[in-house]
């Protein structure tokens, strides 16, 4: 029973910070922290902890199949926190967001192409247009004239002239939830059990 609430808890933080951090909106740091915290610390901590805490008794071979269930547990907290931040800052340009017809300032043509974006009265628009949102590197340049719905507390990302379907991602954050748990409690009572035998 104790995994299966320390996966739940693990997954509520996760999507919790992930869904809040756009739509309060937090700070630009704690923004970053909290992906952080969500992307990366929890899925560790979710894979991690069990052996930690089983580790005084000694394995012979650790079960394969618990290891699999753990990480397809790590492997979905990951996508779980991005898709989470995704529909996290839908529902801040939903709630938010204004339109504007925004002056490409800048494109930078990286690994993800990143545009910097002003509005017409001169005000930056952050955080910067990225490439899934309408910054192509190869369609546009500086000087071009972007409709974009952004959020003037800077904690989502811009997007270009799209309709936002907020809650459309909800059965896929829901469903990747239910695994997480599954899984990652599965793997934990699975490795417990190898330990006892």
């Amino acid at each position: 029973m104790h995994w299966l609430l320390f996966n739940t808890t693990c997954v509520a933080a996760s999507v919790s910070l992930m869904w809040l951090a756009p739509v309060i909106p937090l700070p630009g740091l704690l923004r970053g922290a909290a992906f952080l915290v969500s992307a990366l610390l929890i899925p560790l901590a979710l894979v991690l902890v069990p052996p930690l805490l089983l580790r005084h008794i000694p394995h012979k071979k650790p079960p394969k199949l618990a290891i699999v269930a753990l990480t397809v547990a790590l492997v979905a907290a990951v996508v779980v926190a991005i898709i989470t931040r995704q529909a996290g800052n839908e529902r801040a340009l939903q709630e938010r967001g204004r339109w504007a017809e925004a002056v490409v300032i800048e494109v930078e043509n990286r690994k993800t192409d990143k545009c910097t974006l002003r509005t017409g009265d001169g005000r930056e628009i952050s955080p910067q247009l990225s490439e899934g949102d309408g910054c192509e590197a190869d369609w546009v340049e500086p000087g071009d004239k972007l409709r974009v719905l952004y959020d003037p507390k800077g904690a989502a990302g811009p997007v270009e002239d799209v309709e936002l379907e907020p809650g459309s991602d909800h059965g896929a954050i829901g469903g990747l939830a239910a695994l997480i748990i599954a899984t990652g409690t599965w793997g934990c009572i699975r490795l417990n059990r190898r330990d006892n035998e």
